[in-house]
């Protein structure tokens, strides 16, 4: 019973992950050109916040569109999806603050001197926490808000 209903449930993700990858796509360029650009004189944290601002608004808006939604109320689909788009950034910070943290432990001088001003170390590490975020961000998605049409 349990196996059958993991199946449907994964059946239902695979479906509508190509929706919301075109979503997803959208913000994350939104969420991703605003990390980079800001990281340098804001930090991670501050930057990483008011980027996941603008990617969820994006995000939601982007889907709006393409995909049917399931609520009647929209401010209450936003609200859930500022919610699980918190998820994401509290994924999202953790690892960035872990690579930042494991570049400072391999390298404090390389780290503090380069790669704390780059924006090409800004754009990597948000790659990374973006595709890891991108699990929990679309199977709750897929799961609460929006569904294939």
């Amino acid at each position: 019973m349990k196996l059958n209903t993991f199946k449907l449930g994964l059946k239902k993700y695979l479906e509508f992950v190509p929706f919301y990858l075109f979503g997803s796509g959208l913000a994350f360029t939104v969420d991703i050109s605003i990390f980079t650009l800001l990281r340098t004189n804001l930090g991670t944290n501050y930057s990483a916040l008011i980027a996941y601002i603008f990617g969820t608004i994006t995000s939601f808006s982007t889907l709006l569109f393409i995909t049917k939604y399931r609520l009647n109320k929209k401010r209450v689909g936003l609200l859930i999806h500022l919610l699980i788009g918190l998820g994401t950034l509290l994924i999202n910070l953790i690892i960035l603050n872990s690579i930042d943290y494991i570049a400072k432990l391999y390298n404090y001088f390389l780290y503090t001197q380069i790669l704390n001003n780059s924006n090409y170390y800004a754009l990597s590490t948000k790659v990374i926490s973006s595709g890891i975020g991108f699990i929990w961000t679309s199977s709750m998605t897929g799961k609460f808000l929006f569904k294939k049409k």
